[in-house]
């Protein structure tokens, strides 16, 4: 396990929410959704919004437990949250990416319509790790016949929380 364990974990993972949400602005929003399979937590997906020049750019990240992983949850609550900030707020880009020994995310991206855009180096454990980057921008998500279907509800009373107006 990364990080820290026990209490200490609990504390961080509470600061880091609150962090987001004392954060919070309409140009600039961070949000996470629980994710349960069958009533268990299976992981978080996240979404990180910056409008910019009248354009919402979205940055997707996620953790998914290993007893779901290689089951399509990854895939489905990616494409969920990319319904999400496509469809239902009009983002013209999405990144994400993956970290060099996770073919796995590379895929979910992949299977998505995401395509390499470059890559960047992080140290998460102190020591530089390869992290591929992948974007896919709106035309190409609501024009993929495959996409999977996803039902947004009770979005609109939110729109301005997330900087879209009129």
């Amino acid at each position: 396990m990364d990080g820290p364990e026990g209490d200490a974990l609990r504390e961080a993972f509470v600061a880091f929410h609150r962090r987001n949400a004392l954060d919070w602005t309409p140009g600039r929003w961070c949000v996470s959704f629980a994710v349960r399979t069958s009533g268990e937590l299976a992981g978080v997906q996240a979404a990180e919004g910056v409008w910019a020049g009248g354009r919402l750019s979205v940055e997707t990240g996620s953790w998914l437990g290993l007893a779901f992983q290689r089951r399509g949850v990854g895939t489905l609550m990616r494409a969920a949250v990319l319904e999400l900030v496509f469809a239902g707020l009009g983002a013209a880009t999405a990144t994400s990416g993956a970290f060099e020994l996770n073919t796995a995310s590379a895929r979910v991206s992949e299977r998505l319509g995401y395509r390499p855009d470059d890559e960047t180096f992080l140290a998460p454990r102190g020591v530089p790790v390869r992290q591929r980057r992948f974007r896919i921008d709106r035309d190409t998500w609501l024009d993929n016949p495959d996409r999977p279907t996803v039902a947004i509800t009770g979005l609109d009373a939110c729109l301005h929380l997330f900087g879209v107006t009129g």
